[in-house]
């Protein structure tokens, strides 16, 4: 009978306070919601894109080689050590007819790197082609696709130039929907892919072995073994193939040279023929000179077959001359041949968007770290406050029970039982929507710039164990605290209420000239302010959490929203870089020259262009850097803007170093007076030193002036590219004029700034659409506890409210006595919070960027006031509701309550 009393008791404590039973169930839906969201959400992400890869058979490394692979080639490759499977295949770089889009071409694979079906079928016959997935807007299955015809000689790669579409594809290799690399083609940047049979190739070289091993097929991808022995493989396949490329050239020298050699016999041969016959000829021209020297008369049939015979011997040897001509020219060719250039990529490397997908997960880690821990020591502050509340109200009923004789631990057991189940079940709804709904939210934001789909839901036992014991403990910890306190009094003491605080003089009465200027009612709020401390301080703390997640969030927002605008109209002022080939003729000088000064460019400046790479961190993430030499400083000011971020001040090329991008010397820990190295394509290390740091959020960028740049290299300044600007400088324009520059024989590569504004901007939406998540949680946050904390406050003073309400104070009067001090405690924790998430959006952006992106550092003062304004105008809109509450109390039931 008396478990079940208590247990009636229990009940009725859930059903009788609703409104703090959901408070509770609220703080802890979101912390939960949060924390656990966030925590499976980096993992889920991991585990979809390692699923993909595996159904794919993803290869560990391609080697690629610039005289493509060979047999010789293939013979060496197929001996690497640890092997578990080698695929040789074509590829080749087309671009559809009539348009600027560029795409490669590959062979179809067997088993490593396949293709996922989307619709369709794959392709089998030599016509038949299976396209980007991407393109199903703009192509349908049966229409024939039509290429740019390649030249009709032996250098041609594909066996024809259209192909019926059949199927359309998802790749392993290209998990990036904006980038594609660089290609010959086109604009100079790839659109996409497509896949054809083996046969639609007519090359006698390979183009790309991919390479997968047999101590990296039982490891995850994410597994730090896994990525030292795929390096370990990589370093060891680069040292093989330097030697292969030796012998590649030397073999290859050796038979161009005996080929050309056999074709200088045949040649030879000729020659003696033509010599015999024009010997011949001339024998016969003097036979009938003679002849006709004598008056012999010669016939017409006669002299026609010679004058033939004639014009035979002469077109033999234009012929032999053109030969001639093309012997030397092949020998040149061969003289100048070089040991041909092997690269070999991981995953990484290789394929756009690989490393980019993981770190975006592991930037929802860090996140992760940040926000739940705010959202519950919020929580845990605001159930302490309600918790506390609770006991005090039913401390007749403490009083009650054990005078009927219940023992502590079955007292007790009511408020711990309270607080488990509030918890528990806002814990329950929490993991649910935490393993659902944020992972999906995260997943499908950072999808808008990659090929993966069907995110792959897992349930976290440890995580949700976790937030269940936080969850947990932020309402039953408080309530056995708060209860222990309590059951140390008697029975006769706990049925009398708690002695109300005693008011006490505060500093600012002794500041007379403030104090007797002062009316009553702001009188009574600032002694309130002091008399109730631990709300005081619970009501800053849960404001200031709060303002500071909002701060945080827009600040994130707004640290990447303009990015773009920053980089490429106030720092970058160019549209293209033009970079030339190796050598150039005159007549493919004259031609780039042409267009240089065509209609279309606005302005041009020659520059030296080079690429260095530079491993850093942990990882040894390789970062590549764009160096920029020029020999005329003034004009380079119109192209580029150098500038300290911080102090605007303008940056000027200096003879003893270089000036940096910010965001390369926080990467490399550089300041200015430091030094660096950094390896050219040929692996020679050249030394760099720091003399300024200009504002920069994307790349890695080196400036020099021409005698720096001659330092550094130890080479004579020539210009290899150009920066460009256009007059019209419309994405349009700029594809035209990229595709107009890749025709010319003398430009080797088009890099435009268009693209890098492609790759901001899809990152920039990831990022927000998570804020977007976080910040209607820290929204609601502050709905939640300013309600709880308010509520906790009317219901502590309801008979002083009653009181003055009795002595004649209005309803708007009764509100604003004690909504006064929730405003003002307000104000203070919206200023804590300003300090708060200053802190946390330093901490987050510093985790958050990628290694080529530079955020924003600062936060701008619209940030701050929008946060404010939230979390102001959530008190204001809580006051209404506090309001009509008041004016439904009873005044004399509460202030009889006590006797």
């Amino acid at each position: 009978m008396r478990k079940k009393t208590l247990n009636k008791e229990i009940r009725r404590s859930i059903t009788g306070s609703l409104g703090r039973f959901l408070s509770i169930f609220s703080l802890m839906v979101l912390g939960v919601f949060a924390f656990v969201g966030l925590k499976v959400s980096g993992p889920d992400m991991r585990a979809t894109a390692e699923h993909f890869y595996r159904q794919q058979q993803l290869a560990d490394l391609t080697v690629t080689s610039s005289l493509g692979l060979d047999q010789s080639d293939q013979k060496f490759l197929k001996q690497t050590s640890g092997l578990k499977k080698i695929e040789f295949s074509y590829f080749q770089d087309v671009v559809i007819k009539d348009t600027h889009t560029s795409l490669r071409l590959f062979s179809q694979p067997d088993t490593l790197s396949t293709y996922q079906l989307m619709s369709g079928k794959m392709p089998q016959d030599s016509g038949e082609i299976a396209l980007d997935y991407r393109f199903k807007a703009d192509y349908h299955l049966g229409e024939t696709l039509h290429f740019a015809a390649e030249a009709q000689d032996e250098s041609r790669i594909l066996r024809k130039d259209n192909f019926k579409i059949v199927g359309f594809v998802k790749s392993s290799e290209y998990v990036d929907k904006n980038t594609f690399g660089p290609t010959t083609v086109g604009t100079g940047q790839l659109n996409g892919y497509a896949v054809v049979p083996k046969n639609a190739f007519q090359s006698k070289v390979y183009m790309m072995a991919r390479l997968s091993y047999k101590n990296l097929a039982g490891l995850s991808i994410y597994d730090e073994k896994y990525n030292q022995r795929l390096e370990q493989h990589q370093k060891q396949l680069e040292t093989r193939l330097k030697q292969q490329g030796k012998s590649r050239l030397s073999e290859l020298r050796e038979k161009s040279q005996i080929e050309l050699d056999e074709a200088r016999q045949e040649l030879a041969q000729q020659e003696t023929i033509l010599t015999h016959q024009e010997n011949q000829l001339t024998e016969q021209k003097l036979q009938l000179e003679q002849a006709q020297a004598r008056g012999v008369v010669m016939s017409a049939t006669q002299t026609a077959q010679l004058q033939a015979a004639q014009k035979q011997l002469q077109e033999g040897k234009d012929t032999l001359k053109k030969g001639q001509e093309k012997l030397k020219s092949q020998q040149e060719k061969i003289d100048a041949l070089s040991v041909p250039k092997y690269t070999v990529n991981s995953r990484k490397e290789g394929n756009p968007g690989y490393q980019s997908f993981i770190d975006d997960s592991t930037r929802i880690d860090t996140l992760s770290n940040i926000f739940p821990v705010v959202l519950f020591a919020i929580a845990l502050l605001v159930s302490l406050t309600t918790m506390t509340r609770f006991v005090e109200e039913e401390r007749s009923n403490l009083g009650l029970l054990k005078a009927l004789g219940y023992k502590n631990a079955e007292i007790r057991k009511k408020f711990l039982i309270y607080g488990l189940v509030s918890s528990g079940a806002g814990a329950l709804v929490g993991t649910i929507l935490g393993h659902t709904f944020l992972p999906l939210a995260v997943f499908n934001a950072y999808t808008s710039s990659s090929t993966f789909s069907n995110l792959r839901l897992s349930f976290s036992l440890f995580w949700t164990i976790v937030a269940f014991l936080i969850a947990i403990a932020c309402s039953v910890l408080p309530a056995y605290w708060v209860v222990a306190q309590e059951l140390k009094e008697v029975p006769a003491r706990l049925f009398l209420a708690k002695v109300p605080k005693a008011g006490s003089r505060i500093f600012l009465e002794h500041i007379t000239f403030i104090w007797e200027r002062m009316s009553f009612t702001y009188k009574v709020t600032a002694r309130n302010l002091f008399r109730y401390k631990k709300r005081m301080l619970m009501t800053i703390f849960g404001v200031a959490g709060c303002t500071a997640l909002l701060v945080m969030g827009f600040g994130i927002r707004d640290s990447i929203s303009g990015l773009s605008t920053r980089q490429f109209d106030q720092i970058l002022h160019y549209d293209m870089i033009a970079i030339k080939q190796d050598s150039t003729k005159k007549a493919a000088q004259k031609s780039l020259d042409k267009q240089l000064n065509s209609t279309d460019i606005q302005e041009k400046l020659p520059i030296a262009f080079e690429n260095l790479t530079k491993k850093t961190g942990a990882a040894n993430e390789v970062q590549t850097l764009n160096v920029i030499a020029t020999s005329d400083e003034t004009a380079f000011s119109r192209f580029v803007t150098l500038r300290e971020r911080k102090s605007q001040d303008k940056l000027q090329l200096q003879k003893q170093g270089s000036v940096i991008s910010e965001k390369l010397a926080e990467v490399l820990k550089v300041k200015v007076g430091d030094t660096f190295t950094a390896e050219d394509e040929d692996k020679k290390l050249h030394k760099i030193r720091v003399a300024g740091i200009t504002e920069m959020y994307m790349g890695h960028y080196i400036f020099m002036n021409q005698t720096q740049y001659q330092q550094t290299f130890g080479r004579t300044f020539q210009s290899n590219a150009y920066l460009i600007t256009l007059k019209n400088p419309s994405a349009k324009r700029i594809k035209d004029q990229s595709a107009a520059f890749m025709k010319l024989p003398a430009v080797k590569a088009v890099s435009q700034n268009s693209d890098l504004k492609t790759t901001i901007n899809s990152f920039m939406h990831g990022i927000n659409s998570v804020m977007f998540v976080l910040i209607t949680c820290a929204i609601l946050l502050a709905i939640v506890v300013i309600y709880n904390l308010t509520n906790i406050n009317v219901s502590e003073r309801i008979r002083e409210l009653s009181t003055i309400k009795v002595l004649g104070f209005y309803d708007s009067e009764v509100t604003l006595y004690i909504y006064r001090e929730t405003i003002l405690l307000s104000f203070l924790g919206i200023g804590a919070g300003f300090g708060l998430g200053a802190f946390f959006h330093h901490f987050i952006i510093s985790q958050l960027a990628p290694n080529q992106i530079m955020f924003a550092p600062g936060l701008y003062w619209t940030n701050l006031v929008i946060s404010a304004a939230i979390t102001f105008a959530t008190t204001l809109a809580l006051a209404l509701v506090v309001h009509f509450k008041l004016r439904k109390v009873d005044m004399l039931g509460a202030l009889k309550s006590v006797d």
